[in-house]
């Protein structure tokens, strides 16, 4: 299963079965739309709980592609990072 990680506010979130691509597409129509936007994310470890990430210009945050190496080591790999100022 597919992992994604969002860096966001110094704090580590994900979302499961999500594609990088898709998580970027995803965030790429939510900044051009112009409206402010919540992401719908997990938080926690072992117990995931609900949370949602603000998604507006000038917020910066990355999103990281989760690539397990084998079964005992992820490495966890930069996929994009965004800084809305420059948007």
């Amino acid at each position: 299963m597919n992992r994604i990680d969002i860096v966001y506010g110094g704090q580590q979130y994900s979302l499961g079965g999500r594609s990088a691509e898709s998580v970027r597409n995803e965030i790429n129509a939510a900044v051009t739309s112009g409206q402010p936007y919540w992401l719908p994310v997990n938080s926690g470890g072992g117990r995931f709980e609900d949370a949602y990430l603000l998604i507006a210009p000038g917020i910066a945050f990355a999103v990281l592609d989760v690539k397990p190496t084998n079964a005992d080591d992820l490495d966890l790999e930069v996929d994009g990072a965004f800084n809305h100022d420059s948007l």
